[in-house]
């Protein structure tokens, strides 16, 4: 994901007159969250029979009770647009989604908007509001496109209500939902999961009276707040298909969820935690690769990424990567603007605890260069998040 600063309409969506187009619209679901929850409110999109090839919305909100960041959905990622995001002030935010005209935007989650509501927030119902919403067809002919305001309510510290959301189990690099595998860095959602004051952990079974069990055994911990946990889903999980999560506060289960494993379920961390754009990657100088500082066709680069599965030697939780350095069970493989590209190393992180997966792999000459070069990764048949890019000259 993107963000640049973003003229009031760009050219796309000021090129006004035409037919008038069908009633598209953006939807958000609104919700009721305790102080201290992280929420998870997918922007809606529903074409109607329209062809919106691009789209422009404002979003604002009340910034005393609540932060906002931004993943992208799959109605972008499957589409080949872009999302750009300004912040036209502490509390609004401009949404642009453009991408080559002809390419349709379907039906879906454009992205998700990730709603940390702070700890002293006072019970109420605060709106998300929509505004300057625009879209534009294949023609560039635009029109409004109406947008459904949203609401959070906040309850007061007597009701709150402990549980984990919906859809609300993400892998910690793409912040996608679905199964888990061993192994995998995974980041849980709710209210009233972990202590009032977040507290980060290297690997601890138990922070601040927080626990998380996987069919009894604890995972892993690397921070635990109110409304977020990230943990390290246990190795031995490895070979059945699904596993009983439970998540503990003061040695009380607060939640429990079934969940599905998987093998493997690669993904690539990327810089500014969203799960797309610029990857977590180094240049062969150990240099992070930027659009300012990309990397050289032909040269080496190290990415980082979790949920590869089972190592051999066999996976130790929290065993931080030293002299021995398993490799995952599973061939690892990369894939560069879809062309192969030579693996070197693909195994543990030195210095880092297990469930990162380091791989270093040859760029091929026959790249295209540019700022955002798409790249993915594949575990056995698992392959990582589309939207990941990295920089080549």
């Amino acid at each position: 994901m993107s963000r640049c600063s973003i003229c009031p309409l760009l050219v796309l969506l000021m090129l006004g007159g035409g037919p008038a187009m069908r009633a598209s619209q953006l939807s958000v679901p609104s919700q009721t969250a305790a102080p201290g929850s992280s929420l998870l409110l997918p922007v809606n999109f529903a074409a109607q029979g329209d062809s919106v090839s691009g789209i422009q919305f404002d979003v604002q909100y009340d910034n005393s009770v609540m932060s906002i960041s931004v993943t992208v959905g799959d109605a972008i990622r499957n589409s080949g647009k872009s999302l750009y995001i300004a912040s036209l002030a502490p509390n609004k935010m401009r949404f642009l989604i453009v991408g080559l005209n002809q390419l349709l935007i379907p039906d879906g989650a454009l992205c998700t908007l990730f709603v940390s509501l702070n700890t002293n927030a006072s019970a109420g119902v605060y709106a998300l509001k929509f505004s300057q919403a625009v879209r534009a067809n294949p023609q560039s002919q635009s029109a409004a496109l109406p947008a459904s305001d949203a609401a959070i309510t906040i309850q007061g510290a007597a009701s709150q209500i402990v549980r984990l959301q919906l859809n609300g189990i993400l892998s910690a690099a793409s912040l996608l939902a679905g199964p888990v595998s061993p192994g995998e860095i995974i980041t849980l959602l709710g209210a009233g999961l972990g202590p009032s004051q977040p507290v980060v952990s290297a690997g601890g079974l138990a922070v601040g009276d927080t626990a998380v069990l996987f069919d009894g055994n604890p995972a892993p911990l690397l921070y635990a707040g109110p409304g977020q946990i990230n943990a390290i889903v246990p190795y031995g999980i490895s070979g059945k298909t699904t596993t009983q999560m439970q998540i503990l506060y003061q040695r009380q289960a607060i939640a429990t969820a079934s969940l599905p494993v998987a093998s493997a379920v690669p993904a690539i961390f990327t810089q500014d935690s969203s799960g797309v754009g610029p990857g977590a990657i180094l240049n062969q100088d150990s240099s992070v690769n930027t659009p300012v500082n990309p990397a050289a066709r032909g040269s080496v680069i190290s990415l980082f990424a979790t949920g590869a599965g089972q190592t051999n030697p066999a996976g130790v939780d929290a065993q931080v990567a030293g002299a021995t350095l398993p490799t995952p069970v599973l061939p690892v493989s990369v894939q560069i603007a879809g062309l192969d590209a030579q693996v070197l190393y693909a195994g543990a992180a030195p210095g880092l605890l297990a469930g990162v997966l380091q791989v270093n792999c040859m760029i091929p000459v026959a790249a295209p260069a540019g700022p955002a070069v798409p790249i993915t990764l594949t575990v056995g048949s698992a392959t990582s998040q589309n939207g990941v890019t990295l920089a080549l000259n």
